[in-house]
C-alpha cells in the first residue's frame, strides 16, 4: 500500500513537473522585445571608420568546406576557436576533432563551443570529444546546457557557425558541423553557404569584432566546461590526424591565403545578444535596414516563419523595391514546421508584395544570404524567422564588394533555374529546369495537422 501511495505521488509530481515545463517554456518567450536601432547605430559607426584590409571567398560545396576548415586549423599558431550549432562524432565531425587536437599538440591553444541542447543529444557521452577535451591545450564547454529548473532556457540556443586562427582568418556561415554539411561521407546532404575571410587582424576589422564576440559569448555563467578524459578515442585522434595528413599534407601544408580571396571594400560583423534568454531583435532590425539600402533584394533562407512585425517589414521595403525571397518548396524543404507553416501562411506572404522562389532541387537548402543591389552581400546563420530574430544567439557578415555579390547572385541562379516563382501579384513562373514534384498525401496531411498544432508555439519555431 505504502508503495503504490509512492507511486501515486511520484506519478502526480512528475505531471505537475512536465505541466509546468511545457507552460514556462511556451509562454516565458512569448512576450517579444522591440529593437532600439543600437546593433545598427554600431553598424554605422564602424562605416565612418577607415576600413581594415580583408579580403574574401564564398565556400559553396561540402567537400571545400571540409577542406577548408581543415587548412584553417592547420594553419594557426596561437589559437583556434571553434563554435558550433550542432557538431557529431561522425565522419566529419572526427576529422575536425582529429585537427583540433593535432594543432593544440605542437601547442596551439584550442577553445571549443557548442550549443549545450546538441552537445546534451549528441555529444554527451563521446569518446571523442572528452579524448579532444584531454588534451593540455584544448578547452571544451557547452553553451546553456540544459537546465531542469528553468525549462523555458532550452528555448536560448547558440546557433552561431564559426571558425577562427589566430587574429587574422576565419570562415563564417550557416554550415553545421557533420556530415550533413561538411565532406563526402554521405550522399543525402543540404546545400549551404559559409565566407572565409583573411584580414590584416587590425583595430575595427572584422576578425576583431568577432573575437569580441566570441569572448563574449565564452564567457557566459551557464557554460558548463567538459571534463576530459584520456581513453582508446585519444589514439583514435592521433592515428585520425595523422590519416588525414597524409592524405592531405600538401593542400594543408602550403596555403596562399591572397591568391584564395579577393579583395572587398568592406566586412563588418552583425551579432545579436550572446545571452541565454529572449532577446531584443537587432539583428533582424539591422538586417531590414541594409536591405532597404538597395533596390533589387533578393533573400536566401531555408524557411520563413514571421511576426507581424516582421511581415510588416517586408511590406514596407516591398513597397519601393523588388523583394524576393529564394526559399524550399514544401516538396523540397526538409523542416516539417518550417513546411507547415508556409503552406498556411504563403498567401500572407505573397500580400505583402514578395515574390517567392521555391526551390525543388532533389537537396534541402540551408543557405542564409541576403543580396542587396549591386554591391551589398549578407551571410550567416541567421533563417528569416522567429527564433533567429527573438531567441537564438545569430551572426550576419556584411560584404560591401561588387565582384562578390555577382559571383552570390550568379550562384543563386542554378537554384533560381529549379524554382517555381510565385507572384505577388497571383502570377506563377517557371525556371528553365523546374521538374514538378507531387508532395506525397501524407506529407500533406502531416503538414496541413503540424499548422494547426503548431500555432501556439509559432514564436518558438
Amino acid at each position: 500500500m505504502k508503495q503504490k501511495h509512492i507511486l501515486k505521488w511520484l506519478g502526480i509530481s512528475l505531471g505537475v513537473y512536465l505541466l509546468y515545463g511545457v507552460l514556462t517554456a511556451i509562454l516565458v518567450p512569448l512576450p517579444q522585445k522591440e529593437a532600439t536601432g543600437e546593433l545598427w547605430s554600431q553598424y554605422e559607426a564602424r562605416l565612418s571608420t577607415d576600413a581594415s584590409q580583408e579580403r574574401v571567398r564564398s565556400i559553396e560545396d561540402t567537400d571545400s568546406a571540409l577542406l577548408w576548415r581543415l587548412q584553417l586549423i592547420e594553419s594557426a599558431e596561437r589559437e583556434v576557436i571553434f563554435s558550433t550549432f550542432d557538431l557529431r562524432a561522425d565522419g566529419s565531425g572526427q576529422d575536425l576533432m582529429a585537427a583540433l587536437y593535432g594543432t593544440a599538440q605542437r601547442g596551439v591553444r584550442v577553445r571549443v563551443i557548442v550549443d549545450g541542447l546538441n552537445g546534451f543529444l549528441h555529444l554527451q557521452n563521446s569518446g571523442v570529444l572528452r579524448a579532444l577535451a584531454a588534451e593540455e591545450n584544448v578547452e571544451v564547454r557547452f553553451y546553456d546546457p540544459i537546465d531542469l529548473l528553468r525549462p523555458w532556457k532550452l528555448n536560448y540556443r547558440l546557433h552561431d557557425k564559426y571558425l577562427i586562427a589566430d587574429d587574422n582568418k576565419y570562415i563564417l556561415g550557416g554550415r553545421n558541423s557533420n556530415d550533413l554539411f561538411l565532406g563526402s561521407y554521405q550522399e543525402n546532404q543540404n546545400i549551404d553557404r559559409d565566407v572565409l575571410v583573411v584580414s590584416d587582424g587590425g583595430e575595427g576589422s572584422s576578425v576583431s569584432q568577432l573575437l569580441t564576440y566570441f569572448e563574449s559569448v565564452w564567457s557566459q555563467p551557464e557554460n558548463k566546461t567538459i571534463t576530459g578524459k584520456t581513453s582508446s578515442q585519444t589514439d583514435a585522434l592521433q592515428e585520425r590526424y595523422a590519416a588525414l595528413c597524409a592524405v592531405h599534407g600538401k593542400e594543408l601544408a602550403a596555403v596562399d591565403w591572397e591568391v584564395e580571396t579577393a579583395a572587398v571594400t568592406h566586412v563588418s560583423l552583425l551579432s545579436g545578444s550572446p545571452r541565454a534568454e529572449a532577446k531584443a531583435p537587432e539583428l533582424w532590425d539591422a538586417l531590414v535596414r541594409l536591405m532597404a539600402q538597395g533596390d533589387d533584394v533578393l533573400l536566401q533562407t531555408p524557411y520563413i516563419i514571421c511576426n507581424d512585425k516582421m511581415y510588416n517589414d517586408l511590406e514596407a521595403l516591398a513597397e519601393t523595391r523588388q523583394l524576393r525571397v529564394l526559399t524550399n518548396a514544401v516538396e523540397n524543404g526538409a523542416n516539417p514546421s518550417g513546411c507547415s507553416d508556409y503552406l498556411r501562411e504563403k498567401q500572407n506572404i505573397l500580400s505583402r508584395g514578395v515574390d517567392v522562389y521555391e526551390v525543388v532541387c532533389g537537396q534541402s537548402l540551408h543557405t542564409k544570404t541576403i543580396l542587396i543591389g549591386n554591391d551589398l552581400s549578407v551571410v550567416g546563420s541567421f533563417n528569416a524567422d522567429m527564433r533567429s530574430a527573438y531567441l537564438d544567439t545569430e551572426l550576419m557578415l556584411v560584404i560591401e564588394s561588387e565582384e562578390v555579390n555577382a559571383a552570390l547572385r550568379q550562384e543563386s541562379v542554378q537554384y533560381i533555374d529549379q524554382s517555381r516563382l510565385t507572384l505577388h501579384d497571383g502570377g506563377t513562373e517557371y525556371g528553365a529546369r523546374f521538374e514538378e514534384v507531387t508532395l506525397p498525401w501524407t506529407k500533406r496531411a502531416l503538414y496541413t495537422i503540424l499548422s494547426v498544432v503548431q500555432r501556439p508555439i509559432r514564436h518558438l519555431l
